[in-house]
């Protein structure tokens, strides 16, 4: 086999076994601190009507944060297709390490709308550039309420902070795109193969970003993510007062902005034990017993897992591609 071949399979090989030590290490964490019988005691509170009302709400936040992504896209498909594609990104983020599934979403709908694997890449990542900020914001929001987590605010500081630079510096770009080319042009003109590699990745990316220069892409896109964001409130309230009817709202705002990003770290598949572990230090630093905070996650966690399988594997099937192909084209892609 060539070296070109292997190259790609070990790096694959390197982010599975980064996935398991990281979840391991979550996973070993949490069963030092959790009571199981506490935690099944826990896991009764929750009702199965309770449990439908969650998928209801959840589904609610689901299509507000596709309208948010659709707008993103520039209205290029109709929200049923961006439902579908954001939750095949989903579908294969639970069965692919490091959020691959985001890189999948991008390929299978640039593909569908034309605008390329890297262009609607872009918009994956303001999408995620939103939740960052909006989960950052949330988490200082929180501080105020207990003194435990000290330590949080300059990290949710920082990332708002580097967040909001970024969204600014990726509007500067594609407001301002032809200088931009025109320099780059001008430093690579005499670097034939980065001039015919590099600056069309750049041309492409920029195409994605310039949804950032028409307000109304940006402000309904915004406030998309942001409605899908309350909802999600509201669903995370919803069980923590199923846990402990004396729970105070922002014991859901901690929790939900401490398990995004927690989930964002390079993990295992579907983000398991690093959601989890997130979620339940948090609650205990707030002052809840593990296993709620435990049991809230897992809850959450099922019901995400659940759902966007479902619909995800609904958009796979009508792209009519099997999964080891797509894997495949996303390694290809690389």
């Amino acid at each position: 086999m060539s070296e070109a071949a292997t190259t790609p399979n070990r790096s694959w090989v390197w982010q599975w076994l980064i996935g398991i030590l990281l979840t391991g290490t979550a996973v070993f964490l949490l069963s030092r601190v959790i009571s199981w019988e506490e935690f099944k005691t826990a896991l009764g509170t929750i009702q199965p009507g309770r449990m439908i009302l969650l998928v209801v709400v959840y589904l609610v936040s689901m299509v507000f944060r596709a309208l948010g992504w659709q707008t993103l896209l520039q209205r290029k498909v109709s929200l049923g297709r961006a439902i579908l594609g954001m939750n095949e990104g989903y579908f294969l983020n639970n069965i692919l390490p490091f959020r691959l599934g985001e890189l999948g979403r991008a390929f299978l709908m640039g593909r569908r709308t034309g605008m390329g694997t890297v262009a609607t890449l872009s918009t994956v990542v303001v999408e995620r550039a939103y939740d960052l900020a909006i989960a950052a914001a949330l988490l200082l929001t929180t501080l105020p309420f207990f003194l435990k987590m000290d330590w949080a605010r300059p990290f949710a500081i920082i990332v708002l902070i580097v967040i909001i630079a970024g969204l600014t510096a990726l509007y500067l770009a594609a407001r301002h795109r032809e200088a931009l080319e025109a320099w780059l042009e001008r430093r690579l003109g005499h670097l034939h193969l980065l001039q015919r590699v590099f600056l069309p990745l750049i041309r492409s990316l920029l195409d994605g970003f310039s949804v950032l220069t028409r307000f109304e892409f940006f402000a309904i896109s915004l406030g998309a993510l942001l409605l899908s964001w309350g909802i999600a409130l509201i669903r995370d309230y919803l069980v923590l007062q199923s846990l402990v009817p004396t729970a105070p709202f922002w014991w859901a705002m901690l929790a939900i902005s401490a398990s995004n990003l927690g989930g964002a770290l390079p993990s295992m598949m579907a983000s398991l034990g690093t959601f989890e572990g997130a979620a339940t230090g948090a609650m205990v630093l707030a002052g809840a017993r593990p296993e709620v905070g435990l049991v809230y996650a897992i809850v959450i966690h099922v019901i995400h897992l659940i759902c966007s399988s479902i619909i995800g594997g609904i958009g796979l099937a009508q792209e009519g591609q099997s999964i080891s192909q797509l894997l495949a084209n996303l390694r290809s892609n690389r």
